[in-house]
């Protein structure tokens, strides 16, 4: 049984880069005066671009409670439940694990009872894991598929996830649809796929087949622990990757991504989100 998402949630709750786990939900109120619960589930596939074929993918759900008066940010990014991206056309190195914020002394990520993902004519139920201890500023319970099968979370596909509910949380459903896959990627005018090497010296650009209005796609270059982050508009089609984000010399890690976001609503919530980040990565040599 493979915990690949779940072992990264626990890593990346203590990151402000908590990129690849979920996603972030901007609160219309930084903090508010009563309780709230926040759902966020996240659909990732990821592949080698020179091996498209050989995707997997995994699915995950956690639904917060934060207390009164306690920053929803904060709640979130301490959870794994969050994205931190630069804006469009920016980039920005990897942050440092941030401090365990005032006031975060009871998040509790609840029981949803059966929770399941439909897409594409399958149904997958997702397996409830304790949360991995890493503060006691947050405790409970999360969802994560079984296994990195790739055929029950497609592209290009309408989603529906479900949750019976549980003693603090009444069933809910959402919708979402999926965006198609990355193609056409080429970094410095060649195939993404076909790239092993590249120029360490100058601005590097990065060009796709351009996607849909208000989605994104970003890049991480580098060890996971010390990434450069860089994030276009997707339906811009291109980017430039400036030579201060690339990596002065060696072999790295080339992750794109196409990253789309959609909020839904139901009882009981104070906000729900629905996100998908699909991968094509490579490592390419910088010189």
């Amino acid at each position: 049984m493979e915990l690949g998402l779940l072992t990264r949630c626990a890593a990346f709750a203590m990151s402000s880069a908590a990129l690849a786990c979920s996603v972030e939900v901007d609160p219309e109120h930084e903090a508010t005066n009563t309780a709230t619960t926040r759902a966020v589930i996240a659909v990732t596939r990821s592949a080698p671009a020179a091996a498209p074929d050989e995707a997997r993918a995994e699915a995950f759900a956690g639904f917060l409670r934060t207390p009164a008066g306690a920053d929803a940010k904060s709640a979130l990014g301490l959870a794994g439940l969050r994205v931190d991206l630069p804006a469009n056309g920016e980039c920005r190195k990897g942050a440092h694990p941030d401090a365990v914020p005032a006031g975060l002394t009871a998040v509790e990520l609840l029981d949803a009872g059966e929770v399941t993902v439909a897409a594409g004519g399958s149904v997958t139920t997702l397996a409830p894991r304790a949360f991995p201890t890493i503060t006691d500023s947050i405790s409970g319970v999360v969802y994560t598929t079984r296994d990195r099968a790739a055929a029950p979370l497609p592209a290009a596909t309408a989603y529906t996830v479900a949750a019976t509910g549980g003693s603090s949380l009444e069933p809910l459903s959402g919708f979402g649809q999926a965006p198609a896959l990355l193609s056409d990627v080429t970094l410095g005018g060649e195939p993404f796929a076909n790239v092993e090497t590249a120029p360490a010296r100058g601005d590097l650009v990065l060009a796709w087949a351009p996607g849909t209005h208000g989605d994104r796609v970003y890049v991480e270059l580098g060890a996971s622990g010390d990434a450069t982050i860089c994030s276009f508009a997707d339906d811009a089609g291109r980017g430039t990757l400036p030579v201060s984000a690339l990596p002065v010399s060696g072999v790295a890690r080339v992750s794109i991504h196409r990253l789309r976001e959609a909020a839904f609503s139901d009882a009981g919530l104070a906000q729900g989100a629905l996100r998908f980040d699909f991968e094509l990565s490579a490592s390419v040599t910088f010189e």
